[in-house]
């Protein structure tokens, strides 16, 4: 009797019982057997969007071209969970963060601030991280109250548009991935946390 928690609260289809197209989207995205992460699997009995997801989430977080620091797109990605309350994207993304961030002691406290909602009446963020933490906190909470001034507020504190534009796509990236999350019940199993 196998008492190993499944993937999540749908069926799965496992890398050894995938079709040909399944497999090589597995073997794509580096799995082998055991090895595969549970939220790919939960992609496995329509995989065809799978593949798109994947690279869209990298060539938002992972682009060499960005003009955000890495370990601040990471911040906002775990902001996004923290939020959500989706235990396996804030495992693996504070993770991240605090790897990139290189202080796991730092990055601890930046992750409580976050947990507060202390964005400016803390040293820990720089005025320009400040108001992107604080602008993607409205816009993950309340994307209905967004207005234009919000920009200019940004502006102010001296984000670039690009800067902005990258913020954007994290936290709404993010917002499909921790729904997606929660409403399957993705577990973390035993998985390798985070990718550094």
């Amino acid at each position: 009797m196998n008492n190993t928690q499944p993937p999540c609260w749908i069926d799965t289809i496992d890398p050894d019982e995938a079709d040909t197209e399944l497999r090589k989207m597995y073997q794509e995205l580096g799995a082998s057997y055991n090895k595969i992460h549970n939220l790919y699997r939960a992609f496995s009995l329509q995989p065809k969007p799978l593949m798109a997801a994947d690279r869209l989430y990298r060539d938002i977080l992972h682009n060499d071209a960005n003009h955000s620091e890495p370990w601040f797109l990471e911040l906002l990605a775990t902001q996004c969970a923290i939020i959500a309350d989706c235990n396996y994207a804030f495992t693996h993304h504070g993770a991240n963060f605090k790897a990139l961030l290189g202080d796991e002691q730092l990055g601890d406290k930046m992750i409580q601030a976050l947990r507060d909602e202390q964005f400016d009446s803390t040293e820990l963020f720089n005025p320009k991280h400040a108001a992107l933490l604080k602008y993607c906190n409205k816009l993950s909470r309340t994307p209905e109250h967004m207005v234009f001034e919000d920009l200019e507020t940004l502006r102010q504190a001296g984000v670039s548009d690009t800067e902005i534009l990258e913020a954007v796509q994290t936290s709404a990236n993010f917002a499909y991935w921790v729904r997606f999350i929660n409403a399957l019940g993705i577990n973390l199993g035993n998985e390798s946390i985070g990718m550094y």
